[in-house]
This record gives C-alpha cells, structure tokens and sequence, in this order.
C-alpha cells in the first residue's frame, strides 16, 4: 500500500554532511587550514596600539570597567565611537577590560578568534548550501574544494585588515558571525526533525546581531532571499512554509529601533539633517563602492580613514554611477530570472545599503572595513568562476597560490598597524588632504614626545580645515604640556568659538587656566563643562582639586567622592580625596584613602609621597620613611621627597640618615632654602657648627625674610640650644 506524501513544510531535507566515499576527516581537515591561514596572515596583528575610535571605545570607556551592574555595560555612553547603541559590542569589551585591563594584545587576541570563528561558520554554511538539492548536480565533487576555496581567500584577503587588526571594529566581527549564524540556523532547520529549535537559534543570533551593529537589519529580507532562492523556489512557499520564523526574525527589527532611538542618531553622526546632503552622501558612495570592488580585486593602496568628505559633482563620478547601474540593473534581471545568481549580488548591494547608500553617516563616507561581509560574494564569483575553468585539482592548487600571496599582502599590512605613528603616517601619504589624519597624527606625534611635528600636523590640519574645532583642542593641549599655559588658553577660546559646547575645550581650558595661575576663573569653567557630561570623572576631578586650591575644602571633598561613587578604583581620586582629608585633619580617613591610591596605583611617586605625609601626622614614622623612599625610587629627582624623607629621619634621631636626604633634596634643587635650613640644624646636633653655619647662610641667601633660619643662625652665634628642625607640609 502506498504511504501517504508528507506535506512539505514537515518534510526535512537530506542532511547535506559527508558524502558516501569521502573521507569523515575531509572537513576538519579543510577547519584546520582555515584557521593556519587566518593565524599566520594575523600572527603579527597583536600588538598594535590603540587609535582612532578605540581610544573613546575601550581606554575613556567608562562602561567597560565593570561587569556590574550589568545595565551600565549594556548601555554605553554616546561618547564612546563604535561601542554606542551597540550592546553585544560594548559587553565584548567589558569581559576584555575584566581579564587584562587596557592591555592591546587581549583585545587583538579575541579579534582574532572571532574572525576565525566566523570563518568557519562560512566554510560549514558555504559547503551545506552547495550540497543543497538544488545546487547538488551543478557542484557534484567540487562543493568542498570549492567552500574551502572561497573561506581560504575571503580569511586572508587584506581588504580585510582593518575589521580584524583595529579593535573597535570587531563590531564587524561579531554582527558578522551573527549573520551567518542566522543564516546556519536556517539551513539547519530545513534538514532537521527539529525545527523549532534551529528557528529559535536564528531568530536569536539575529537579536543579538541587531544589538552588535545596524547592518543586520538587513538579515530578514536577505534570509528570505536565500530561502526563495535556494531552498523554497518562491517567495510564497518560503512564507507559506517558514512564517513563524519570519515573523520572528522581523520582530528583531524592534531592538534595533529602540537601539538607535536611544543612541540618538549616535550621537548626530548618522542620518539627515547633520550637515551632509542625502545626494551629496549617494554620489560619494558610488566612488566608494566602486572603489571596494578595485579592492577586492587588486588590493594595494588600503587606507585607515578616507576622512570626512564628500562629493557634490556629478561629473566627478559619473563613470562609477554607470558602471554601478550597470551592476544593479544585472543584479536585478538575475534576481528575476536566476534568483541563485541574483542572490551573489543581493547579499553584496544588500549588505552595504545601510552604510553606503542615501542615508548619510558623516563622520567616515568611506570605510574598507564595511566589506567584511559582501567581500565573500566578491570572491564566492571568483572561485566560481575559477573552478568553471579548472578541474578540482588544479583549481584549488590556484587557490592555495592566490591565498598565499594575499595572506602575505595582509601581514605586510599588519606591520604599519603595529605602530600608531606609522598607521597615521601611512593615511596622510595616501590622503594628503584628510585634515583628520593629519589631527590624528599629530596626537601620536604627541604621545611619542615628538611635539614640534604634532604642532606642524595640527596646523596642517586647521589650514585643510579653518573650522576644525577638535584641531584647535588638541594643538592647545600639546601646548598645555610644554607649559605653554597662556598660548593653550587662547587656542581652546578658538575652538570654544567654533563650538561652544565643546565639552573638551571647556575643561582644557579649565586645566590651562589652573596652570596660569587662576584657579579661581577655573572652577566656573569646569562647572559649565559638567553641565554637559554630569558623570565626566576628569572634569569632577579637576574640580575638586580647583576647590581643594581655593580653600573650598567641603566641596572638593564631595567632588572626589562623587568620581569614587562612579568609579571606586579611580586612585587619583583617592589620592585627591586623601589628601583633601588630611587639610582639614581627618587623618584616619585621609591615611585609608591615600593607602587605597598606592595600592591602586603603585606605580604613582605622587601617591607614595601624600599617604607618607598622612603617616607621619598619624606617628607611623618607620612607614612613612619606606614610602618617601619608595617614591623617590619612582621620581629620583623630586627634591621635596628627599626633603620630607630628612624630616622624618630627624624625628627618629637618625640624623646621619637626615644629612643624606637633605643633601639629595640640595643636589636636585640648590637653591632651596628649607632644606638648606634643616640641614644646618641636623649638622650642628652633629657637631659640625662650622658647615652649619654655611647652610644658614645659604638659606638666608636664597630666602631673605626667611626668620627661622635668622633665628637659627643668631642662636648658633650665641652657641644658644639646637632649634627643632623646621617642617612642611608638601
């Protein structure tokens, strides 16, 4: 008797795993040459330092520095570039600041895994989707030479370089990976019995994609594409068959608008109305799309920022707009025609559409790392293509040669990576006329030390750019350091006109002003800048101090608190907060806070230096000894160290121990007259009145009206008692 035909939506397909007569060892094998491929293309990708967007992302990443409470980590500050409205992303980060703190090499390593990972979730979807039913006769025997041959080449491919080796761009990476799995999820659940289950893992790997970054809001419609194309025939089977999982996978849409209704456009970076046209962004993106496709190709010339500008001249671009229309009319004949060749183009067009499309994101119009995914359907047409020519063998003995000489091209690439100054270097020789790259260049210029250059690059960059405010900034605080506090504070009044909202250039100028001298007009500026950022602990910080300065010694206290509240490993805060204690003789409090700032930041000649002043006010004398020498071996030239260090040998009576700290504090600072003072005094208890004589001398030389060292020397004259050796303060 016959048996009754099932109904087709309850039908499993074919489990495509490993063919009769090939090898159960055939795809490990093909994983493990993936993943050599990808670590020795990458292996020297692991040290790069933090630029651009990884320095708001991970190191003023205030969010990251805890994994509780779990709502801060999961809503990350506007401020912070690439990790804002992006949850899953942030939360990455956190769990990498957990295990090594800002240290480069964690963040590059999970980089690296993460790319691997989606490799190979490529290779195993590439090679179920050529042994579909509906591929199978076309790919018989070549469909896992040719998974490989197509995973193989997109892993190694340099365009690549910037999504995997700068680390805020493992936004990539992980909507990536989510992406795919949706789509892995999918093809499962055809072949499975349960498909309840495979469907609830894509509609769940598509949520947590829409919390990685906005480009998943285009899996939906391209999982429907796939299905109509490769696995049902039509959009109506597809929907007839699988709309629960499309119901689901549609409802994701929702976090993704609350995502970016509550990033408010992250931050005015993204959409209309922030100063770049809708059409001027499209005529831009033609030259950009284009320009990714020449990369894909031939991938020489990569650049790391291509800067903010736009194109306004349609005669400047008219020839990439051809080719392009050319490429989206092909595209959409073979969606109606040859939907599976339609399919190529629909994930290439589809996937860049909400980068490089009509709706603006002002801060990058071109970025290499937007091709991490449509780069697979650029090679997929390659290897296809290939293998139409070639046998198996020798096809992918081709691909093996290809992959090696891109893998090379990404490890070169990997190398200017490796040095801030080299990357940004490298940006300006290719775009000269980036007035960011040249600001950025001029930051690490600064960082390394190298201020006459950082000073030559922010010029260039305000000459590209008159109204680049964040120039202006940066210029002011390299000035700020070479103590050029006056110059620093008409700067940040330039960019301040620029932006008056500038909350950077506020509190810049705050700190100038404190450097100036004139703490007082310091604190209103630090006020109006907190108005802005309530929760900037920098800003809090140097508030406190400025009050601590004025002698608003209760307000500076409930400043440095409010910064612990937020963060209460902050040891400057601690430090602060110590020594604001100590001024108004809370010592028990001001000893466990500076205690709690060496702990915290051992490394810090500052915090040794106050928590020994706190310990010799306590009567700890033996313990603030070890501290003084333990900042002086932090700061061998701090002559106040050595100064007090004197002090506190003289109240234990070791005065031989005495005379060598004062003389080290007089080696650093000659003319110092405390030390000069209390030398002298030690000196005599010694027994030695003649160079005593000459220390008191020298302290009146350097200190006129200095009446204790008058006494001292009239008492030494009249061989009256030995006076007390003199204290300070630091």
């Amino acid at each position: 008797m016959a048996l009754p035909k099932a109904h087709p939506s309850h039908t499993p397909m074919a489990d495509p795993t490993t063919p009769v007569g090939e090898s159960r060892w055939a795809s490990p094998a093909c994983l493990l040459l993936v993943i050599s491929a990808a670590l020795a293309a990458y292996h020297n990708s692991l040290s790069g330092p933090f630029v651009f967007d990884d320095i708001p992302a991970i190191v003023d990443n205030p969010s990251i520095r805890h994994l509780w409470p779990i709502t801060r980590v999961m809503v990350p500050p506007l401020s912070t570039a690439g990790a804002a409205g992006r949850p899953i992303v942030n939360l990455s980060l956190a769990i990498n600041h957990a295990l090594g703190g800002t240290s480069v090499t964690g963040y590059h390593v999970v980089n690296l895994l993460l790319h691997v990972t989606v490799a190979l979730v490529l290779f195993s979807l590439l090679l179920r989707t050529l042994r579909l039913p509906s591929l199978r006769g076309r790919f018989e025997g070549k469909a896992r030479p040719l998974a490989l041959a197509i995973t193989l080449l997109w892993t190694v491919h340099p365009l690549l370089t910037e999504s995997v080796t700068s680390v805020i761009q493992r936004n990539e990476l992980i909507v990536g990976l989510f992406y795919l799995l949706t789509f892995y999820s999918v093809l499962r659940a055809c072949a499975s019995a349960r498909k309840v289950l495979w469907y609830g893992s894509a509609i769940a790997a598509c949520l947590l994609g829409m919390a990685s970054k906005e480009v998943m809001a285009t899996a939906p419609l391209m999982v429907l594409l796939y299905d109509r194309a490769f696995l049902s025939g039509s959009f109506k089977k597809a929907l007839l068959q699988r709309w629960p999982l499309y119901l689901g996978l549609a409802a994701t849409w929702v976090l993704l608008g609350l995502l970016i209704f509550f990033a408010s456009d992250r931050n005015a970076t993204v959409g209309f109305g922030h100063g770049v046209a809708w059409w001027a962004y499209a005529l831009t993106q033609c030259q950009a799309i284009v320009r990714y496709l020449s990369l894909a190709v031939w991938p020489q010339g990569l650049v790391f920022d291509y800067g903010k500008d736009v194109i306004t001249d349609f005669s400047t671009v008219w020839p990439q707009i051809s080719f392009l229309l050319l490429l989206l009319g092909a595209t959409a004949y073979a969606t109606a025609r040859q939907p599976k060749l339609g399919f190529v183009g629909c994930w290439f067009f589809g996937i860049l559409a909400p980068s490089s499309s009509v709706i603006p994101l002002t801060t990058q119009t071109m970025a290499e790392h937007r091709m991490y995914l449509p780069l697979i359907a650029v090679v997929a047409v390659a290897a296809i293509g290939l293998f139409a020519k070639a046998n198996k063998n020798a096809g992918l003995a081709l691909v093996v040669f290809v992959a090696a000489l891109l893998g090379w091209g990404t490890t070169r690439r990997n190398e200017v990576y490796r040095s801030a100054v080299g990357l940004w270097d490298d940006t300006v020789r290719k775009r000269p006329g980036n007035a960011r790259a040249h600001n950025h260049l001029g930051n690490v210029l600064d960082r390394a030390g190298r201020r006459s250059e950082a000073l030559a690059s922010y010029d260039k960059a305000v000459q590209l750019r008159p109204d680049y405010a964040m120039a202006y900034y940066n210029k002011a605080e390299c000035l700020l350091k070479m103590g050029q506090a006056s110059a620093a504070v008409d700067l940040f009044d330039q960019a301040l006109r620029i932006d008056p909202a500038y909350f950077k250039a506020l509190r810049g100028k705050g700190d100038a002003l404190v450097r100036a001298g004139r703490g007082d007009a310091a604190i209103a500026l630090y006020q109006e800048a907190l108005k802005l950022q309530p929760d900037d602990s920098d800003a809090t910080r140097s508030l406190g101090i400025a009050l601590l300065n004025a002698g608003r010694v209760s307000e500076a206290i409930e400043r440095f608190e409010a910064v612990l509240r937020v963060d209460p490993r902050d040891a400057r805060a601690h430090n602060n907060l110590g020594y604001a204690y100590s001024k108004v003789g809370r010592m028990e409090k001001a000893v466990e806070h500076l205690e709690a700032a060496v702990r915290l930041e051992p490394d810090s000649a500052e915090a040794h230096s106050n928590y020994a002043v706190a310990l010799v006010r306590v009567g700890r004398l033996a313990d603030a000894i070890a501290e003084y020498r333990q900042g002086i071996v932090l700061k061998p030239d701090d002559a106040v160290a050595y100064y007090s260090l004197g002090n506190a040998y003289g109240r234990t009576r070791d005065f031989l121990q005495a005379v060598a700290a004062y003389q080290g504090a007089l080696k650093y600072r000659p003319e110092y007259p405390e030390a000069h003072n209390n030398l002298a005094t030690v000196l005599r208890r010694l027994g030695r009145p003649e160079e005593a004589r000459r220390h008191y001398d020298l302290a009146l030389q350097y200190r006129p009206d200095y009446p204790q060292a008058r006494r001292n020397l009239a008492a030494l004259v009249a061989s009256q008692d030995v006076p007390a050796i003199q204290e300070e303060s630091r």
